[in-house]
C-alpha cells in the first residue's frame, strides 16, 4: 500500500505514458527567443534599425540587444552598416526562400561578367576560422585556359589577395600587416604567386569602415595586364554585393 501511495504522489492519477509526452521536456530557451524578437524586427525594416530601435520595438533591454545582434551579425543573420544600423545578412536571405535571391545567385552573373570580359576567374569568397572559402566562382566561357577554382575551395588565411581584403573591410587592429592597410586606403590589394605560382589576382572586399560583412570578390588570372583592367569592375562588383546585402546607402 505504501509503494502505491508513493506512485501516486509521484505521478498523479491517469498519469500514464500518454499524459507525460503530451508535456514540454523543457522551456522554451529565453535566449533563442529573444534572438527571433530581434531577427524578427530588422526582418521588418530591411532598411536597418539601430539597437535603440531595436530595444524599443521588442521590448528588450538595450544591452541584450547588443549582444544578441552582435552574435546574429558574426553569424551572418544580420549585417551592420557603416551607420550602425544593423540591416538583414546573407544567411536571413538565405533562409526566406527564393522569393528573393542569395548573395551568391545575386553577384553570379557579375562574376561570369568578369570571367568572359577579361579572360580570367572571378570567385565570392567568405572567411572559416582557418581559411577562405569560395562560394561562387566563374571561369571564362570562351578561352583557352583559365585557373580553376571550384565552388567550396579553400585557401590559407596567412597569404594572397582573398584574405587581404576580406581583413581590409574589417575594423583597423593593431596587428593589421601594411598591406591590409594599404588595402583599407584603396579599397582593393593585388598579389602575385602568393598562391598559386605565376598568378596574379585583385581582390575588393565587400566591407567598408569596419561594417559586417566578411567576405571579397576576387579576379585571378596569369596575366597582369587582364588583372589590372579588370580592377575596377572587381571594386564595382563589390559594391553591388554590399548594396544588395544593405541596399543602397
Amino acid at each position: 500500500m505504501r509503494a502505491e501511495a508513493a506512485n501516486d504522489a509521484e505521478g498523479g492519477a491517469g498519469d500514464g505514458p500518454e499524459e507525460k509526452a503530451k508535456r514540454p521536456s523543457q522551456p522554451p530557451s529565453q535566449t533563442l527567443v529573444r534572438g527571433l524578437a530581434v531577427l524578427r524586427a530588422v526582418a521588418h525594416q530591411p532598411r536597418g534599425l539601430t539597437v535603440a530601435e531595436i530595444a524599443a520595438r521588442t521590448g528588450l533591454h538595450r544591452t541584450v540587444v547588443h549582444r544578441l545582434a552582435g552574435t546574429l551579425a558574426a553569424e551572418g543573420f544580420l549585417a551592420k552598416s557603416a551607420d550602425g544600423a544593423y540591416v538583414p545578412g546573407g544567411e536571413l536571405h538565405t533562409l526566406a526562400g527564393t522569393s528573393r535571391p542569395t548573395l551568391a545567385e545575386f553577384i553570379q552573373p557579375l562574376l561570369q561578367q568578369l570571367a568572359d570580359r577579361y579572360g580570367g576567374t572571378a570567385i565570392l569568397f567568405f572567411p572559416e576560422p582557418d581559411c577562405v572559402v569560395a562560394v561562387a566562382t566563374a571561369v571564362p566561357q570562351d578561352a583557352d585556359y583559365h585557373l580553376a577554382y571550384r565552388k567550396g575551395s579553400r585557401q590559407p588565411l596567412d597569404r594572397g589577395a582573398a584574405p587581404c581584403a576580406i581583413r581590409a573591410g574589417r575594423a583597423p587592429a593593431d596587428d593589421d600587416s601594411d598591406a591590409v592597410r594599404e588595402a583599407r586606403r584603396r579599397g582593393w590589394v593585388a598579389s602575385h604567386g602568393a598562391v598559386e605560382p605565376g598568378a596574379h589576382a585583385v581582390a575588393a572586399p565587400l566591407a567598408r569602415d569596419g561594417d559586417v560583412l566578411d567576405a571579397c570578390v576576387m579576379f585571378v588570372s596569369h596575366r597582369q595586364d587582364r588583372v589590372d583592367e579588370a580592377t575596377p569592375e572587381v571594386v564595382s562588383a563589390a559594391r553591388a554585393a554590399r548594396a544588395f546585402l544593405l541596399g543602397p546607402r
